[in-house]
């Protein structure tokens, strides 16, 4: 009897009490994780990519911080006073970068990152520390190198070129102050630490301008990889273009029309709205071919196409159906306000010379979709209505 009264659970009934409470907290935590990253780092792609760097640049510095701490808690580098002025430059060099890149005030700047004044920071801090740094300071350079690494993202070779000579200068400033400043300050070869700092100096005078030419080869092919995937986008737009386009009059082409026509029906059988489409044929327009040639063709082809476009709503759409046919799409719209806008379309390309013809005119086929036919059925329906416009004289327009 039970199971015969048992109504059917829906999905994921089964997954109740204490299962389901945990399944709560972990979406509402992850959520919770999500606001707080978007608040952190920012919800623009762009913005992300910049406080996601700076984030990283933070971690290296307490990275860096952290074994230097370990260095003095094992006794190997002298406590110095001079260290809690040296974490709080770097801690307010670090908030006021990263107030100017959330708040968006460095995108008026090409250097949108802040990439440059990112490396001066960190070219100072390394200097100061190896002042600091004592027996150990020589491993404060280490980060030279990359800070130079890190300016191959955004920065020209000429930007690279001054941030190397400008890091050589600070290290050779360092060196001075801690032999010079000083009484009794010795610049004696022999002098305390001296062979180490020349052997520094000399050292990054050799691998600096190295890491530098590698920082503008790989900043080079960067730019080149942009440049080409630039010209790939547009080579692909364009291709879009010509596969969705009439060569000729710049209208969609058959092929994209039956996408929208498609689409529109699509629409229609989902909100049960109003379209018609209207098939339009121009009048004796083989006489033009006969008696001036393809290319005066051509150019009526392309004259009536700018100027029945001129007139029509945002949202209707004229494509060149094959020849001198056209097809009308007109969404959101009954028969009679279909068969209206054709009529005007015709009264306006009225007013266009067609050689020794006279004006030029067409004959069109109105319909409004039915519900449930084809798109094959309506344009079927279309083109008897065109031709019964034909028969009726041509320049008109007949509804069905």
């Amino acid at each position: 009897m039970d199971s015969q009264n048992r109504v059917a659970e829906p999905p994921g009934a089964r997954i109740a009490g204490p299962g389901r409470q945990r399944a709560r907290k972990l979406c509402d935590r992850v959520l919770c994780d999500r606001v707080l990253c978007d608040r952190v780092l920012g919800g623009d792609p762009r913005l992300r990519i910049r406080t996601t760097q700076w984030l990283i640049t933070v971690a290296v510095y307490i990275g860096c911080g952290t074994v230097f701490g370990l260095a003095m808690g094992m006794g190997w580098v002298a406590p110095d006073a001079s260290m809690l002025p040296w974490a709080t430059f770097v801690g307010t060099m670090l908030a006021v970068l990263y107030v100017a890149l959330r708040s968006g005030w460095s995108a008026r700047f090409h250097d949108a990152a802040l990439t440059a004044p990112q490396i001066v920071l960190g070219v100072t801090a390394a200097c100061w520390g190896y002042v600091l740094g004592g027996p150990v300071r020589t491993a404060a350079l280490f980060p030279l190198l990359l800070v130079l690494i890190f300016g191959t993202f955004s920065l020209g070779w000429r930007r690279i070129l001054w941030l190397t000579v400008f890091a050589i200068v600070s290290l050779s400033f360092s060196i001075a102050l801690r032999h010079g400043p000083s009484p009794g300050g010795d610049w004696s070869l022999d002098a305390p630490g001296m062979h180490v700092d020349l052997v520094n100096l000399g050292m990054l005078v050799v691998l600096l301008p190295a890491t530098s030419l590698v920082a503008v080869r790989l900043s080079s092919l960067r730019r080149k990889l942009r440049s080409e995937r630039r010209a790939l986008t547009e080579a692909l737009a364009e291709v879009q273009r010509l596969a969705t386009r009439d060569e000729l009059t710049g209208l969609p082409n058959r092929r994209h029309m039956q996408e929208l026509l498609d689409r529109e029906l699509a629409r229609s059988a989902r909100h049960e709205h109003r379209f018609s489409i209207a098939l339009i044929d121009l009048d004796h327009f083989k006489r033009i071919n006969d008696a001036h040639g393809h290319a005066a063709g051509d150019a009526v082809l392309r004259s009536f196409a700018m100027t029945a476009v001129g007139g029509l709503r945002g949202h209707d759409v004229l494509a060149r159906w094959g020849g001198e046919e056209f097809l009308l799409l007109m969404p959101d719209t009954a028969g009679p306000q279909a068969e209206a806008t054709v009529w005007r379309m015709l009264e306006r390309v009225g007013h266009l010379p067609f050689m020794d013809a006279g004006s030029l005119s067409f004959s069109a086929g109105v319909c409004e979709y039915r519900r449930g036919e084809t798109a094959t059925q309506l344009l079927d329906r279309a083109d008897v209505q065109m031709y019964e416009a034909k028969r009726a004289g041509r320049g008109t327009v007949q509804v069905g």
